[in-house]
């Protein structure tokens, strides 16, 4: 079997990608065209090629205080929206916390809840299932042109890469003009979401409740968690403005879920089906499971054991289709205009023009980094020591 490439994947799977020297200059308004992805998405790129197409571009969109428009920057458009934890192998997310908590328990300790120790140990570069994201638009500008010398690996290839910017809005809730999913840290959703993380690959409800009660209170019950939070789900998280790089880069997080249901009293049969049924309702919970003829017969003699498994995002393996789709249903808060999801690309030979004109408004790598080392970085680079 033929690899389809990163390029190929992104094109069926966004309606774009790093388009490399398959597009000359004078073919950038093609790109602008709207693309049908499938029937649930179309989309329609900007290419931007300075600051200042780009800052009228983002004067078209509509933000507010209640309901901001958030911004993820990436050097390279064929990258998927997928949380580094959850990316190459699932059963490692759980491993990778633990590692961390051998060696600075009393830090994480400290953190009000696991949302905030998920913000901890990203802050500090391991892979988390949170998305980092911002407010600023020209932060994420500066993540889409160049390369972090803080974080290495992928900085030589990336300079020959489409940039590209998405764009993020909570759809407001009908009828009323206030954002549906825009979460707090002490959010239910968004402790049920991040307790996930800390369950192993395969995992029940009572452990997962047992982990999500530890955040919010003893006396609540496992059987009221919405269940559709499990199995897919993506919520846009305003953290405290703690430390100086969130400050800076006016950040948040996207916050996402994805698993399926495993076995239903030790048993597979009927599983795949009801990650189905509860891939269709938004708002079902295990009480109501238990209430429903067609799936409450399956848990006899007082036994609920609902077990649930991680699953491996956009792999092509997946028993449910839309995981390999749109895993975290991340196209519900793609900020749209009319209907149409909009994002920003950049053109590689534009990125180094582009960071110069952020300099200017002091958009360096050592205001979005604001360390010691990267400050360092930053001086050696300016005055070439």
């Amino acid at each position: 079997m033929t690899k389809v490439s990163d390029f190929d994947k992104a094109l069926r799977l966004k309606g774009y990608g790093s388009y490399e020297n398959k597009v000359s200059q004078n073919d950038y308004k093609n790109l602008e065209k709207v693309v049908k992805v499938d029937n649930d998405l179309s989309v329609k790129p900007k290419v931007i090629t300075c600051l200042r197409d780009y800052i009228d571009f983002i004067s078209t969109l509509e933000s507010s205080y209640e309901n901001p428009v958030f911004y993820r920057g990436q050097g390279n458009a064929n990258y998927l929206i997928n949380p580094s934890s959850l990316r190459k192998n699932p059963a490692n997310e759980r491993r990778m916390i633990e590692s961390f908590e051998r060696r600075f328990s009393n830090e994480l300790n400290s953190c009000e809840n696991d949302m905030a120790r998920l913000v901890l140990m990203q802050h500090y570069g391991l892979g988390t299932r949170a998305l980092d994201i911002s407010e600023n638009p020209l932060a994420a500008l500066y993540f889409a042109c160049s390369p972090m010398k803080k974080f290495n690996t992928n900085r030589e290839s990336e300079k020959s890469e489409w940039g590209e910017i998405t764009i993020f809005k909570d759809p407001d809730e009908e009828n009323e003009k206030k954002p549906y999913d825009l979460k707090q840290i002490h959010s239910s959703t968004v402790s049920i979401i991040s307790s996930t993380a800390f369950m192993k690959k395969e995992f029940n409800l009572w452990e997962l409740g047992m982990e999500w009660k530890k955040d919010r209170n003893y006396m609540h019950d496992e059987k009221f968690i919405q269940l559709r939070d499990i199995i897919r789900r993506s919520v846009i998280v305003r953290v405290p403005q703690n430390n100086p790089r969130i400050k800076n880069q006016q950040g948040a997080f996207i916050i996402v879920n994805a698993n399926e249901v495993l076995e239903i009293n030790g048993q597979e049969k009927n599983a795949n089906n009801l990650t189905k049924y509860l891939l269709e309702n938004e708002y079902i919970n295990f009480h109501d499971v238990l209430d429903n003829p067609k799936w409450g017969n399956l848990f006899v003699n007082n036994s609920w054991e609902l077990k649930f498994g991680k699953i491996k995002p956009y792999s092509g393996k997946n028993t449910c289709k839309i995981f390999d789709i749109d895993p975290f249903n991340l196209r519900r808060i793609f900020y749209k205009k009319d209907g149409v999801q909009q994002v920003v690309l950049i053109p590689p030979e534009r990125k180094d023009e582009i960071v110069r004109e952020l300099s200017r408004f002091n958009i360096t790598e050592d205001f979005i980094y604001p360390d010691m080392d990267c400050v360092a970085n930053e001086i050696n680079e300016r005055i070439n020591i």
